[in-house]
Parts: structure tokens; C-alpha cells; sequence
């Protein structure tokens, strides 16, 4: 009896046990998966190479502990010596991998926890019941069969297309030899005309209906500012969609109409002063009204910002960002190109009293309904900070500084309630071509309430003269 006792509980404990450990793997790799898409993404995938290598099975060809020392300041452990770390330096044309001084050993191996599940994925895919299996080369088939019927289709209608052709020459070769025409092409191109004008607005207003609902402006906007700016641009592509519809049924229809078939002849202007009036002062009116409205609201955007605005800069990077944000102060310290490097990256003047308090973060956070002034840089090349959700957009310039007023007005909680989905994210994109990684240069952008805010700003370390980190993630 006391040996079963003592089986049960022996038992009952690794069961207990097991369920812990899984419980804090699991936990490890949300908060790994979090880390690694803040600070890893920009150079590197799981499954392909960036501008870093891949990280696929990286557990298995390293230790942890020499992952765990590598991840924090590659650069130190090769000045060290280190053989494995002198030699990857050079596999990878001695382009220096960014420091995290600022991560814990835990969170470093939280990341490497979500690499190892992501790594192993694939293979417990592979292995889920008999039926996964077959899934497999039934879709390669059905794949297979659509692209063996497209390319039917597309060979049928090059050979209709050849028979057609071949059909209309062997008529007008009779029509030569009799010496009377046996095709009125005049007359098959003005009907071709109005076939085509009507095929293609059909085609136009389909394209409207089923792709717009894939645009941004389907779920509105997400700033004070981005309601005007919709508005504008529904305004200008109503404006424009008139004119555009009402030109091509006159221009095509004028080619039916005014076919030669010498019944019909087109009354000719060689000018008129009063046509010519009209058409150049009616679009002048409009383009006018629609500019000085764009401008307005232009200014108001980037000029000087309201009193109670809170001040964030964003720093462009290839192929990231960062947000810096002001302290108490609410006063962004200056910035001094001659400072940036590996210690100091994003420049921030060590001098400056003001920049003390600042807080640099890879993950932008902004509070609902508070005014932002966002200023910009870049440390590189040019690039172009768009929040699509936000309706702005701002070129990032090296050694100009750029920026933009705006006043985020619906939460990330609200958006993912209205497109009822739970993992949307508001995002950052880099919107000009900045090298080869430029697709994967993003940052993800919450908007919280002023309490959520709030509680996380107060989590966020200060910038202190003399601590700075060795990344262009944060400087501690």
C-alpha cells in the first residue's frame, strides 16, 4: 500500500511538473515570438536568408549560452577570439549584427525558444494523423489540373484568335480578285468600339466593387486628420470618375457614329475660342478648389504642432525602425550626426539635459485622442514612413529632419472589434525601395487608451548620459 502511495504521488509530481515546464515553454516562446518579431525581423527569417542568415535549427548547430552571448554583442565575443564567431563575421561579409545590451538572458532565451518552435513546426505538420498526409499531393493535383486547364484556355483563344485572322485575310484576298470589297472594316471597327467601351466599364465598375473592398478606405480611417483626407480623395476620384466615363463614351461612341461609310460627315473646327474657354476654365476652378483644400489640410498637418502634443521621433534605419520618445520634459534631447555608431546609433546628443529622460523603444506605442508630433530621421539612405491606417506618410531624409502632425482616434482594441478580427495590428512600412530587405521593414504601432499608455510608458527606462547601449533597439 505505501509503495502505491508513494507511486501516485511520484506520479501526480511529474505530471504536476510537466504540465509547469510546458506551461513556462510556451509562455517562453509568446514572449520570444514578441522580442523576435520587434528586433530580429529587419534582418532575419526563419526559413530563408535576409541580410542575416537564416535562423532555422540555429539550436542545434550552437549552445545556448554561446547563442545567449552572441545575440547581446556579437561584436564583443569576436573581439574576444572567438573562432565560431570570427568565422561567421566573415561568412557574412563582415557586416556587424546589432547589439542587445538592453535584453535580459531570459528574453534572449525566450527568443531562442520561439526559433526552436518555429524551426520544428514543419515536421509535427508532416506527422498529424494519415489524412494530413494525402492532403498534400491532392492539392499538387488540383494545382496541377487549374494550371493545365488555364493554359488551355489560353491556347484556344490564340488559336481562335489565328483562325479569325486567317478567315479575314483569305476575304479580302476574294474581294481583290473580284474587285469589290468583301469587308467593311470601317464598319467592323466602330462596332468593335462600342463593344469595347461598354466591356470596359462594366470591367471598371466590377474592379469597384469586388478590389475595393480589399483598400484601406473600406475601413476607414484611424486619425482626426484621415477623415478629411478620405473625404478629399473620394471627392477627387467622384470628380475625376465623371469626367473619365463621360470622355471615353463620347470618344468611342464619335468612333461608331463617324465611321467613312459616306453617309456621316464630321463638322470640322480648325478652332473655337468659346469651346476652348470653357474646357480650360472649368477644370481650372476645380483643380484650384480641390488644391487649396489639400494644402490646407497639409499645413495644419506639418506646421507647428498644438501646445498639448506629445513629441515622438521615429529613426529609419536599413532595415528597421525605432521611436524615441520624450520624457517628463516632454522636450526630445538634440541629436548630433557626429555621435551615431555602435554605441550611440541613433546619435542622440549625450550632452543634451533634454535627452536624459528620453526613451527609445522598437515598438511605437500612441495614446487615443492626444495630439502627436512625430518628427523623423534616417541614419542611411531615404526612406518613407507610411501608416496607412493613419492616412499619413513622411520621406525620411539623412541630415533633414521631417515631420508630421496627427491624432490617432480609434484604439487597436476598437479597429480589431470593427474588422473582428483579433490579431490585426496598426503598422509602420517603409514606402520607398531602401535595399534588398526593404519588404521586411516594419514596425508595429499600438494605440492604447490613455490609461493602457500610461501604464506602459512607466515601464520604459529612461535614457541616462553615460548608459548607453550598444543598440539601435534601445539605449539604457
Amino acid at each position: 500500500m505505501k509503495i502505491f502511495k508513494l507511486l501516485l504521488r511520484t506520479t501526480l509530481f511529474l505530471v504536476l511538473m510537466f504540465s509547469l515546464v510546458s506551461g513556462l515553454l510556451a509562455q517562453s516562446a509568446v514572449e520570444g515570438k514578441t522580442l523576435y518579431q520587434a528586433n530580429c525581423t529587419s534582418c532575419h527569417a526563419i526559413n530563408e536568408k535576409v541580410v542575416g542568415p537564416a535562423l532555422k535549427d540555429v539550436h542545434k548547430r550552437r549552445e545556448e549560452a554561446w547563442l545567449v552571448k552572441w545575440i547581446r554583442n556579437s561584436q564583443k565575443l569576436i573581439q574576444s577570439g572567438d573562432p565560431v564567431a570570427v568565422q561567421l563575421y566573415k561568412e557574412n561579409n563582415e557586416s556587424p549584427m546589432t547589439a542587445f545590451e538592453q535584453l535580459s538572458d531570459v528574453q534572449i532565451k525566450s527568443i531562442i525558444t520561439y526559433i526552436k518552435s518555429e524551426s520544428e513546426a514543419p515536421a509535427k505538420t508532416a506527422v498529424i494523423a494519415g489524412t494530413t498526409a494525402a492532403v498534400g499531393p491532392t492539392d499538387a493535383k488540383e494545382s496541377e489540373f487549374t494550371d493545365s486547364i488555364n493554359w488551355l484556355l489560353v491556347l484556344i483563344s490564340v488559336l481562335l484568335i489565328a483562325v479569325i485572322i486567317y478567315v479575314f485575310g483569305i476575304l479580302s484576298k476574294i474581294g481583290d480578285i473580284e474587285g469589290k470589297k468583301t469587308i467593311n472594316w470601317n464598319s467592323i471597327n466602330s462596332k468593335l468600339m462600342l463593344i469595347f467601351v461598354v466591356v470596359g466599364l462594366l470591367a471598371t465598375v466590377w474592379e469597384f466593387m469586388v478590389h475595393g473592398k480589399l483598400t484601406y478606405f473600406n475601413e476607414g480611417s484611424a486619425s482626426v486628420h484621415g477623415e478629411e483626407y478620405d473625404n478629399m480623395f473620394m471627392i477627387t476620384l467622384v470628380i475625376t470618375g465623371v469626367v473619365f466615363i463621360i470622355t471615353q463614351i463620347l470618344l468611342f461612341w464619335y468612333g461608331f457614329k463617324y465611321k467613312a461609310d459616306g453617309k456621316r460627315k464630321a463638322l470640322y473646327y480648325p478652332d473655337n475660342h468659346k469651346l476652348e474657354l470653357w474646357w480650360t476654365i472649368i477644370p481650372a476652378i476645380v483643380l484650384t478648389v480641390l488644391v487649396i483644400r489639400g494644402l490646407i489640410t497639409w499645413t495644419n498637418m506639418t506646421t507647428k504642432p498644438e501646445t498639448s502634443s506629445r513629441n515622438i521621433e521615429v529613426f529609419a534605419y536599413q532595415f528597421g525602425w525605432n521611436a524615441r520618445y520624450a520624457g517628463t520634459d516632454n522636450k526630445l534631447g538634440r541629436h548630433n550626426f557626429r555621435e551615431v555608431g555602435k554605441v550611440n546609433p541613433l546619435g542622440v546628443d549625450t550632452n543634451d539635459a533634454n535627452a536624459y529622460d528620453d526613451i527609445v523603444v522598437s515598438e511605437l506605442h500612441l495614446e487615443v485622442n492626444q495630439p502627436i508630433e512625430m518628427s523623423f530621421r534616417a541614419k542611411d539612405v531615404i526612406h518613407s514612413a507610411y501608416f496607412p491606417h493613419f492616412r499619413t506618410q513622411m520621406n525620411v531624409v539623412p541630415g533633414l529632419p521631417t515631420r508630421f502632425n496627427f491624432t490617432p482616434s480609434v484604439t487597436t482594441a476598437e479597429m480589431r472589434t470593427k474588422k473582428n478580427d483579433s490579431n490585426f495590428d496598426y503598422i509602420l512600412l517603409c514606402n520607398k525601395i531602401c535595399g534588398g530587405a526593404h519588404y521586411r521593414m516594419k514596425m508595429k504601432v499600438i494605440v492604447d487608451t490613455k490609461e493602457e499608455y500610461q501604464k506602459w510608458l512607466s515601464t520604459q527606462p529612461a535614457l541616462v548620459a553615460g548608459k548607453v547601449s550598444n543598440s539601435p533597439v534601445a539605449m539604457n
